[in-house]
C-alpha cells in the first residue's frame, strides 16, 4: 500500500479510480465492509483502490475547544486498512480552509478534477463539506453530473446493534473490551513509545512494567487491569496492563503501564503496540505494597488461565 500525503498536483497511476472516503476511525467492521467493496471493484475493473481520510480529525478544527479522543491514531489507523491490500492510503491535511469548502467545492475541485473518482463508495450516514452540509444525496446528484458512480453502504449490524464508533467509544469507556472487539472486528489498540516510570515496579514489587506514552487525543479505557498482547521489535508477548492512578501509592497522574508475562530485556524508547483483549479487574486500593504484589501473582494466574482458554 502506498501512502501519499495529498496536494493539489498530486500524481496517481493512470487508471480507474475507486475510492472510499471517511475519516475510518477505528477502522470498525462496517469501515471494513466500505473499504473491501472498493477493492473488489477496483480489481475487478483494472482500477486501483484509495481509500481517502482526513488528518488531524475534523472534530478538532471545528470544535478546538471540544475533547476529541479517538479510537484510532492516524499510524494505527494505516496499518489496519494496509491489512485490506487497499492499493493508496490518502491523507487529506484537514484545516481551517478544507472546513469552509462547500460540499459542492469539495467534489469537483477534490474528488472530480483532482482525484478523477470513477466510482465513490460512502457510509450511509456521511457528512461533509462546510457545515456538514453535503450528504449522501448531493453525492449522488453531483455524480449524475460529473459521471462518476456513488455507492453507499447500509448500516452493518451485529447482534441487533449498529455498528458506529460512538457505540464502540461507549463500550470501551464503561471497560467492556470484548463487545467494543466484536463491533470493531480486530482488538483494541493502544500504541506508542516506553518511556521511564518511577522504577517502583521492579524495585518494590519484583514486577518490571514498562510505562506507555500515546497520543493525547487517544481514547484510553477506564481504569483497571486487562489481559493484553504486546508487540516489540516484531515479536509478541502476553502481559498485563493496568491503566489507572496507582491509588496504593496515593497518585493523581493517569498512567498505563505494562508488565509482560516472563520477560526481562530493557526496552526503554522503543515502539510498543498493546492489543487489549480482556478485562481482568478493577483497579484497587491496597493498605501495603505486599498485598499489591499478591494480587499481582494472582493476576498473572488469572491470566494465564485466559490465555490458555484463547489458545
Amino acid at each position: 500500500m502506498e501512502v501519499i500525503r495529498y496536494s493539489k498536483n498530486i500524481i496517481l497511476p493512470n487508471k480507474k479510480r475507486y475510492i472510499s472516503l471517511g475519516v475510518f476511525d477505528g477502522v470498525h467492521l462496517g469501515h471494513q465492509k466500505l473499504i473491501k467493496k472498493t477493492v473488489d471493484k477496483a480489481k475487478k475493473n483494472d482500477g486501483i483502490s484509495i481509500v481517502v481520510t482526513f488528518d488531524p480529525h475534523p472534530d478538532k478544527i471545528i470544535n478546538p475547544e471540544g475533547n476529541v479522543f479517538l479510537l484510532t491514531t492516524l499510524e494505527e489507523r494505516r496499518n489496519l486498512i494496509k491489512d485490506l491490500n487497499v492499493d493508496v492510503f490518502l491523507i487529506i491535511k484537514f484545516n481551517k480552509m478544507m472546513s469552509k469548502l462547500s460540499p459542492e467545492d469539495f467534489i469537483s475541485k477534490i474528488l472530480v478534477d483532482s482525484l478523477q473518482v470513477k466510482e465513490l463508495f460512502v457510509g450511509f450516514n456521511y457528512k461533509f463539506g462546510f457545515q456538514g452540509k453535503g450528504n449522501t444525496d448531493i453525492l449522488r446528484e453531483y455524480g449524475k453530473s460529473y459521471k462518476f458512480i456513488t455507492n453507499i453502504l447500509k448500516p452493518v449490524v451485529v447482534n441487533n446493534t449498529i455498528i458506529s464508533s460512538t457505540r464502540i467509544k461507549d463500550y470501551i469507556g464503561s471497560g467492556e473490551i470484548e463487545k467494543a472487539n466484536k463491533l470493531l472486528g480486530h482488538d483494541i489498540t493502544i500504541s506508542g513509545r516506553i518511556i521511564s516510570g518511577r522504577g517502583r515496579g521492579r524495585k518494590l514489587l519484583n514486577f518490571a512494567t514498562a510505562n506507555i506514552e500515546t497520543s493525547p487525543n487517544k481514547l484510553i479505557p477506564v481504569n483497571g487491569v486487562y489481559l493484553v498482547e504486546i508487540k516489540i521489535d516484531n515479536r509478541k508477548y502476553y502481559g498485563l496492563m493496568n491503566i489507572g492512578v496507582n491509588p496504593t501509592f496515593r497518585e493523581t497522574e493517569r498512567t498505563i503501564e505494562v508488565h509482560i508475562i516472563n520477560f526481562n530485556r530493557k526496552i526503554y524508547n522503543k515502539k510498543i503496540v498493546v492489543n487489549i483483549l480482556q478485562k481482568i479487574r478493577e483497579e484497587k486500593y491496597f493498605d501495603h505494597p505486599s498485598l499489591l504484589k499478591k494480587q499481582i501473582e494472582d493476576d498473572i494466574l488469572i491470566a494465564n488461565k485466559m490465555i490458555k482458554k484463547r489458545n
